[in-house]
């Protein structure tokens, strides 16, 4: 059973000691982009366990690309935050500091208020200058371009770029990943830019006849198979396989967090719990900081983060859920209608009117939940 659907089978811990021991270990673009956004202590933890593993890590042109493409982008992004911070600091103080109007502050209290916001602006004007010399001189940059030197893959031809894009479409329009998803949101051929990397990685799988390791902070339902219930059980079913057939070695994926927690495990060292909380309440905020809200008071926009987070990132989670779901039943509705061209003389199985049944419903229930989530925000 295990050797015939192995994307379905979740790999033992033995599996996972087995892979960690000789398997490359592979970066998305979105892991060394999201350095820039840590702590500086997060960043070095980070830094510290792929050097760890140095002789072990690989990087793919597709993801090298991304990096040059999007750095500079990232790190003025960083600058553009710790600026409107500034500015949002600022207009707090003014708000109670006011001297015309009631609440009057003690003197002893305004001395320490001042104190505070004193030291809270020093820190951030430091960040904000930060990432202005970051453009200059990079040193993030510098210690990645050491750490990948000679470690990162050759960039396929044009030719081979088209074929890849010709698939990509067929991919695609059978949701097969990875990087469907990408077609909802990228034009042209950008769009199949995780299928080249997804491409790039199976040859070197090849080359190397070792198992792979992906640590990806992609998200999307394209790359990882979720339960019903949310719980996360590894990589898309068909990626596992694709790997085995192609390549014939095993494949897994992390994200930063875990590779963080199972890496030091693996190297038997503390695992910086800090750093680990830091990766996961920054993928939390991801959904926040997507969120607009035409009250532009800075108190309202606080509060309203704070009440409302926890209910926002319950939604997101069960809108990506019923998603997933439903693609998968759409998956399986396509199968059998290829294996059995429809006939109006011949009446559905049973399995199949459950199905469509079910997925009719759950589609009813994805626009009621699509609807009080955007009410929300």
């Amino acid at each position: 059973m295990k050797d015939l659907f192995p994307g379905y089978y979740r790999k033992t811990e033995a599996e996972l000691n087995a892979i960690w021991q000789n398997g490359i270990i592979v970066f998305d673009t979105n892991v060394l982009l999201n350095l820039y956004r840590y702590s500086d202590s997060t960043k070095n933890t980070i830094l510290n366990l792929i050097t760890k593993f140095s002789d072990r890590i690989w990087l793919p042109y597709q993801a090298a690309l991304e990096y040059n493409r999007n750095r500079c982008e990232v790190i003025a992004e960083q600058e553009k935050a710790y600026k409107e911070f500034s500015t949002k600091i600022t207009q707090i103080k003014n708000d109670l500091q006011s001297t015309s109007k009631p609440p009057f502050l003690s003197i002893d209290v305004d001395k320490e208020l001042n104190e505070a916001f004193k030291k809270v602006s020093s820190e951030v004007d430091n960040s904000i200058l930060k990432y202005s010399e970051y453009l200059k001189d990079d040193p993030i940059y510098n210690e990645l371009s050491t750490l990948f030197e000679n470690k990162i893959g050759e960039n396929y031809s044009n030719e081979n770029l088209n074929k890849i894009f010709s698939e990509g479409e067929k991919r695609f329009k059978n949701k097969v990943p990875p990087g469907f998803e990408d077609e909802k949101t990228k034009e042209g051929n950008k769009k199949y830019g995780d299928l080249v990397l997804w491409k790039q990685i199976i040859d070197k799988a090849i080359e190397e006849k070792k198992a792979i390791i992906l640590v990806t902070d992609e998200r999307k339902k394209d790359w990882w198979w979720n339960l019903k219930d949310g719980r996360l059980m590894g990589p898309r079913q068909e990626l596992i396989e694709e790997m085995q057939e192609e390549a014939n070695v095993d494949f897994h994926m992390y994200s930063s967090e875990r590779f963080l927690s199972y890496g030091q495990n693996f190297l038997e060292e503390q695992v910086d719990n800090k750093a680990f909380e830091e990766i996961q309440a920054m993928k939390e905020a991801e959904v926040e900081t997507k969120i607009e809200t035409k009250n532009t008071n800075p108190f309202h926009k606080q509060f309203t983060s704070i009440f409302n987070k926890k209910q926002i990132n319950k939604l997101s989670e069960e809108i990506f859920e019923v998603e997933c779901i439903i693609d998968r039943m759409n998956d399986d509705i396509s199968t059998y209608f290829e294996k059995n061209p429809y006939d109006e003389k011949n009446e559905l199985p049973l399995h199949i009117k459950n199905i469509i049944k079910g997925r009719n419903d759950l589609e009813i229930e994805l626009i009621k939940l699509t609807k009080e989530y955007k009410n929300l925000i």
